[in-house]
Order: C-alpha cells, then structure tokens, then sequence
C-alpha cells in the first residue's frame, strides 16, 4: 500500500541533542561510541498531515569504526550500528517500537581541502508498537533503506568546512521514503586542545 502527499511545509523539526561521545584513535583505526536523544519540538498532532516532526522522544546509542588503508589517512572505510529506544507519542497511547541500524560508507581525500564520499544505511523496526491505540497489526515492522553522496570541502584548513549531502530511501515499508539534501558548515575554534579533526566518513 502506496500513499503520496503533496505540499509545502516549513517550520523547527524535532531537535537532536549529543551530550556524550567518546573516541579512541589508532594508526589505521578510530572508534566513537555516542549517546544522544531526539526531543518532540517539532510541530506534530496525531493524525495530521502536516507534521515536522514525530512526536515523542527516541534515545539513541551509536557505536562507529574507521578503518585506514594507508597512513595519511586519505581514503576511510566506516561501519556504524545504532540503537533508538522510543517514547510514547504526543496524545496518543502508541509507543513506536525500538529500532536497529546499519550504516557503512567510504570517503577518499582528493584534495588536502576536498572530501567526496558514499554513505548508505538499513534501518529495521526491531520491537513491537504498544499501546491501547495500536489498531495496525503488531507484527508488521516497518524498515527503510538510504544512499547519500558527500562532498566536504574545507575554506579554511582544518578550521572552517563546507559539507553538502544530497540522499535519497529506497525499499522503505510503512515508512516516508525521502529525497533530501542537507548543507553544513562546521567552524573548528579548536580553544582547548589546538588539535585539528581526523579524515573520515562523517557520523551524521
């Protein structure tokens, strides 16, 4: 069962928060492991369809290796699993069951300033939906599958960079399937260790 919707809508999504990360960096190695949460700031109501965000909280556990096949660390091979445990939603009595996630990519420097990269992801329902107001039958999980393109440049050496990332789903059930781009800039003041960041597949 296929569903289309059409229309502009603007406004805040929800918000995500990383309040702890931790890495560990080898030769040819580089480990992170985060915890971070999604807070329902965006506009929701049960039913509507023009919400700009989900609804409840989702807390999420993140782990992500790299792996370098040469020393300068110019091409990055990544492997990242998430965890997402979520809350009930917004004026409803449904609790989104739990999600599991399997992210890979591949990044290679052409440039000291230039990054291009592929990222793709899976992501399965790995819980049942509860609650009172759950009519849909529990054993249907949803999933959904994503490729992305990168390129990363940075003005500034190691202190100011430019990322833009067009993806798109693919193979998704009971999910939105999305195309998106996503622009960042990320500025480095590096205050209190002067160290610049590693080459690698981005996390987000």
């Amino acid at each position: 069962f296929t569903q289309s919707f059409k229309g502009r809508y603007s406004g805040f999504g929800d918000i995500f928060i990383l309040p702890l990360g931790l890495s560990w960096g080898l030769n040819h190695y580089d480990f992170t492991v985060t915890y971070g949460f999604a807070a329902p700031t965006g506009k929701y109501s049960t039913g509507g369809d023009d919400n700009l965000g989900l609804g409840f909280w989702t807390h999420q556990f993140q782990g992500f290796a790299y792996y370098y096949p040469s020393v300068e660390r110019s091409t990055a091979l990544m492997l990242g699993l998430t965890y997402e445990m979520n809350g009930k939603i917004k004026d409803a009595d449904v609790r989104p069951g739990n999600r599991f996630s399997l992210e890979y990519g591949l990044s290679q420097y052409i440039s000291e300033r230039l990054e291009l990269a592929v990222q793709g992801g899976h992501n399965w329902q790995v819980g049942d939906d509860t609650g009172e107001d759950v009519y849909w039958d529990q054993s249907l999980h949803d999933r959904k599958s994503t490729l992305a393109f990168y390129g990363n440049y940075w003005p500034l050496k190691e202190k100011l960079a430019v990322s833009l990332k067009y993806g798109f789903d693919y193979g998704a059930r009971m999910r939105m399937q999305t195309n998106y781009w996503m622009l960042n800039i990320l500025y480095i003041p590096n205050i209190l260790t002067g160290s610049g960041p590693s080459k690698g597949v981005p996390v987000n």
